[in-house]
C-alpha cells in the first residue's frame, strides 16, 4: 500500500461503506433478523474500536474521544459477543479476522500520514456517520417487538455506547 496508488480506498470511504452496509435492512430479499443486525453492529463497533486505536497512536492533535472510543467499542463487543454467537461473528467478519484488522490499521495510518491535514476532522466526521448508523440500527432492534428479549436488552445497552461514541466524535460537537 503506497500513497501513490490511486485505486486504494481511503479510510473515509471504508467507513462510509461500513455505515451503508450496517443500515441495509434486506438480506437475501428478506428483512434482516435482529440477530443479523446485531452481528453487523458488532462489526461496526470492532471497526470503530480499531480506528480509534490508530487515532490514539497517530492523530494530531490527540483527543480524549479517541481513547474513549476504544473503551466504548470494546465494551459493546463484549456485550454483543454472547448474543450474536461465534458463528454469526465469523459469518459477518465481526471480529475483523483474516488480516482485515491489519489492512484497516494500515489504511488508517496511511490516511493520517498522507491525506489528513493536522486538525482536519474528516476521519472524525466519518466516525460520526458510522456511529449514527449504529444508533439507528440499534434503536430499531430495541423497538422491534419480534426481537428476542436478550437481543433487545443487549441492543439497549450498546445503543447507549453508540450514542456516546457519536457524541464523543463530535455528533453533537460534544467531543470537542
Amino acid at each position: 500500500m503506497t500513497a501513490s496508488e490511486p485505486h486504494e480506498q481511503r479510510l473515509t470511504e471504508f467507513l462510509a461503506s461500513e455505515a451503508h452496509g450496517l443500515t441495509a435492512t434486506v438480506v437475501g430479499g428478506r428483512v434482516a433478523p435482529p440477530v443479523v443486525l446485531l452481528a453487523r453492529a458488532h462489526r461496526a463497533f470492532a471497526v470503530a474500536g480499531l480506528v480509534s486505536t490508530v487515532l490514539v497512536d497517530h492523530a494530531s492533535p490527540a483527543r480524549e474521544a479517541y481513547g474513549l472510543g476504544v473503551v466504548l467499542a470494546d465494551e459493546a463487543c463484549a456485550v454483543l459477543d454472547p448474543v450474536v454467537g461465534p458463528e454469526l461473528i465469523a459469518a459477518y467478519r465481526a471480529d475483523l479476522r483474516r488480516g482485515e484488522a491489519g489492512r484497516l490499521a494500515q489504511l488508517a495510518e496511511l490516511d493520517l500520514t498522507f491525506h489528513a491535514r493536522i486538525g482536519e476532522p474528516v476521519i472524525d466526521d466519518a466516525m460520526v456517520t458510522l456511529a449514527a448508523a449504529l444508533c439507528d440500527v440499534l434503536d430499531s432492534v430495541v423497538a422491534n417487538e419480534r426481537a428476542l428479549p436478550g437481543q433487545r436488552s443487549a441492543a439497549r445497552v450498546v445503543a447507549g455506547q453508540a450514542h456516546e461514541l457519536w457524541a464523543q466524535y463530535g455528533g453533537d460537537a460534544g467531543g470537542w
